[in-house]
């Protein structure tokens, strides 16, 4: 089909792509005014969060799922082990690999940073019940495995 016609196939409120980018684009706007006093970039916020749910993961891994090169992942990953939030372990079976781990001060970080995270996600599900939540995260999910599935 063409695209003129699936653009006139979809109501305005289906147009997943612009919804879901205003929503996470709010999203981390809402947590990152709550978050000004933690002295991080939004994206080493999110780098952090990364480190913290794929704990071990390369450098190289992580610069893909941030989507940034892998000069400038290892220069955010350099300032967040120079404040000590993270720290670099040599793989055992690949001595040109890094993987990261949370470091021992990053820990209270984390929580501060999570407690920011669970406002900002209350704040944007008020008024829609907890049935609706599930439903929501449940639509997602599949949306994200169908997108992730590199089978066309």
């Amino acid at each position: 089909m063409p695209a003129n016609k699936l653009r006139g196939a979809l109501p305005k409120e289906l147009r997943l792509g612009t919804l879901l980018t205003d929503s996470v684009r709010l999203l981390r706007r809402d947590f990152y005014q709550r978050a000004q006093g933690l002295e991080l970039t939004p994206a080493l916020g999110r780098l952090l969060f990364y480190i913290v749910r794929n704990p071990g993961s390369s450098q190289v891994d992580l610069a893909i799922r941030l989507e940034v090169t892998p000069v400038t992942l290892s220069r955010m990953v350099d300032r967040l082990v120079k404040s000590g939030y993270v720290r670099r372990m040599a793989d055992p079976t690949d001595r040109r690999v890094y993987r990261l781990q949370l470091a021992r001060a990053g820990k209270p970080l984390i929580g501060r940073m999570t407690r920011l995270s669970l406002e900002t996600t209350a704040r944007a599900l008020r008024g829609i019940s907890k049935k609706e939540q599930e439903q929501l995260a449940r639509q997602l999910t599949i949306l994200c495995r169908n997108l992730a599935n590199d089978d066309v």
